[in-house]
């Protein structure tokens, strides 16, 4: 196993601004950057779940991977996984030259794959990750779970394995990965675990659709490190308040929070790439509203834009 980089919690995944032309806008992406280090977050994952890789060109995540790695002067976790091994084999070589760590998908789309497959396209595309590398678990999309067996064979082949993102529900197979060792890092994809990680014994957070009150999970991970066990409920409450309206309304946790970086950034672009849609008038406005009331909190967290 590789002497994996300090990751700092929580890891913010970033969305994907795009123009209304439906190519990237950098500069939107740009600002969102600007956002969530005012809000002291260390670690982003770009071309993940709340980027919209799944419609992106193997060229546009090339792309917002080196524009990111201009702007981010923190760690910066790349995604490479792809439904073809060709893509995903390009990606991992580009990113090995651009980001501190890797993260790869099994492919999310040939539901209930057999472990067997799902191995040998791990084995196809490890070997091209010359990153420290996590793998990264996402039931809800792949319809096929990583099996902590295949984590520990894989982990056992690839020194470079450096953890996994675990996006599942299955608390069980959380505590598999986990059994893998003291060096293997579980990051979890659970906005509403933030303050009781210490209690579960996984590395952090990763949150996507968090990333608008990003002030929150960073100091949920704060008060955590720090022993401050009642700041950080009362933290993740306010978190949870945040967590609860998304899941209230009928759309995309994409498009829900392209509609609230948008409070905090005017202008910012909400546009999403189909089958997505955007928030609607009256939801941008529901969201809007939930955004006021939480930015007392942020600006009592950190930096408020």
């Amino acid at each position: 196993m590789t002497d994996p980089v300090p990751v700092p919690c929580p890891i913010v995944a970033t969305v994907t601004p795009f123009q209304r032309s439906g190519h990237i806008d950098v500069a939107a992406l740009g600002d969102y950057l600007g956002l969530l280090k005012a809000a002291g977050v260390d670690t982003v994952l770009v071309n993940g779940t709340t980027g919209e890789f799944a419609s992106l060109t193997v060229h546009e995540r090339i792309r917002v991977a080196e524009y990111c790695r201009s702007k981010w002067r923190g760690v910066l976790v790349a995604h490479v996984g792809a439904c073809a091994i060709g893509d995903a084999v390009e990606l991992a070589r580009h990113a090995s030259g651009v980001a501190d760590l890797l993260a790869v998908m099994n492919p999310f789309f040939f539901a209930q794959a057999p472990e067997a497959g799902i191995g040998e396209y791990f084995r196809a595309v490890l070997p091209h990750c010359d990153r420290p590398t996590l793998l990264y678990n996402f039931p809800r999309h792949t319809q096929a779970p990583i099996p902590a067996r295949l984590a520990a064979q894989l982990l056992a082949e690839f020194p470079q394995i450096a953890g996994i993102k675990d996006s599942g529900k299955d608390r069980g197979l959380t505590r598999a990965y986990q059994a893998l060792g003291p060096g293997f890092r579980v990051y979890l994809g659970d906005d509403r675990a933030g303050a009781r990680i210490g209690e579960i014994g996984a590395a952090g957070v990763v949150t996507g659709a968090g990333g608008p009150v990003a002030e929150l999970p960073v100091a949920i991970a704060a008060a955590t490190a720090a022993g401050e066990v009642e700041r950080a409920h009362t933290t993740q409450g306010e978190f949870d308040f945040y967590t609860d309206a998304r899941k209230r309304l009928p759309i995309s946790d994409i498009a829900f929070a392209k509609a609230a970086v948008s409070a905090r950034l005017p202008g910012f672009p909400t546009q999403v790439r189909p089958p997505l849609s955007a928030a609607s008038p009256d939801q941008a406005k529901e969201i809007h509203e939930v955004m006021a009331a939480l930015l007392p909190r942020l600006r009592a967290s950190g930096s408020c834009a």
